[in-house]
């Protein structure tokens, strides 16, 4: 007889693949879990904090990097049940 996989733990793989593949293709991904990890619901605005050290120093190239780290902390915090 053959047996049909639980949707549950599908739909589980196919999340952790999502996360893998999103992780090697986006460092901003990989930084914003561990700000995730290390500072909690502070995250964010720790993340804010260093955008705003290189928007003030003119730094572009880091400070958009810093911009798009809080866009994914802010990703992964609208659907926190995924992570």
């Amino acid at each position: 007889m053959f047996k049909i996989p639980c949707l549950c733990s599908l739909v589980k793989e196919i999340h952790l693949y999502n996360i893998l593949k999103m992780s090697s293709q986006n460092p901003n991904y990989q930084i914003a879990i561990d700000l995730i990890s290390q500072y909690g619901e502070d995250a964010e605005s720790i993340a804010m904090l260093r955008a705003a050290e290189y928007a003030a120093n003119l730094n572009t190239e880091e400070w958009l990097i810093w911009e798009g780290v809080i866009k994914e902390i802010q990703n992964i915090s609208a659907s926190p049940n995924l992570q």
